[in-house]
């Protein structure tokens, strides 16, 4: 069962539809809850409609979140082709890094969204930009809980891909593929290009790309199974959500 079909998605998905506001109705008429607006006081909710709809955001956008995951794996096996007349194509393995660093900085927010969503079904009234695991987490509500184990799961889930992306953001360092071969490391490159009367980058870039061909469905492969194993976690994150989801929101009633 992927997590957009999870009861405790379709229960806060058919508690917002029940009484959506305007400007939400309008939103779901052009884009079909593609673009949602962010949870505001401002919006002149109801408590229990402010409750309902702070809750579906987070759901919501954890869904969205699998969803790029998948559509960054599609774009990540498409062939490439030269544009007629470009001087300079797009190399397999630049287009294979752009998009696992895409991949890696969306996997890796799976876990503070988690954190997010946690915050509002137990309304611990975090802010959100200070809604971090320790907050969340070391919350007596929460504690021992649970909640706080699978939560611990997705935080060494995570885990593999913070590194990569902290380089990333922080240090402008691009994020090294798990699988690039170490077989290039092995080659005598240099050797290899004086006997064929090539320079050496130009060498190393033909079999970096004859490399990155035969890697790719590999890591292709891990990807999937990474996606499958979180999605998996989140999938028990709502598990244990939706009856504190539902025991709260009858406080609201």
């Amino acid at each position: 069962m992927a997590v957009k079909e999870h009861p405790l998605f379709n229960e806060v998905f058919a508690n917002v539809n029940v009484w959506a506001m305007p400007q939400i109705q309008e939103v779901i008429k052009q884009k079909g809850y593609q673009t949602l607006l962010k949870p505001d006081s401002s919006h002149k909710l109801s408590p229990k409609q402010q409750y309902e709809y702070n809750s579906y955001y987070w759901c919501k956008t954890l869904v969205d979140v699998f969803n790029r995951l998948e559509s960054i794996r599609t774009m990540t096996g498409r062939s490439l082709y030269k544009k007629k007349n470009e001087e300079k194509s797009v190399l397999l393995q630049e287009w294979i890094v752009y998009n696992y660093e895409h991949y890696t900085l969306v996997y890796q927010s799976i876990l503070d969204i988690a954190l997010l969503l946690t915050n509002e079904v137990f309304v611990l009234g975090n802010p959100y930009k200070k809604c971090s695991y320790s907050t969340v987490c070391d919350n007596s509500r929460i504690n021992g809980t649970g909640v706080h184990r699978i939560l611990e799961k997705l935080r060494k889930t995570t885990s593999k891909h913070r590194e990569g992306k902290n380089l990333l953001l922080h240090r402008g360092e691009r994020i090294k593929l798990p699988l690039e071969s170490r077989i290039l490391d092995t080659i005598d490159v240099t050797n290899m290009a004086i006997k064929l009367g090539i320079e050496v980058g130009d060498m190393r870039e033909l079999v970096t790309e004859f490399l990155a061909m035969h890697s790719r469905t590999e890591l292709l492969t891990m990807m999937q199974e990474e996606c499958r194993g979180i999605e998996s976690q989140v999938e028990e994150l709502f598990d244990k959500l939706l009856p504190d989801y539902r025991r709260m929101r009858s406080f609201y009633s």
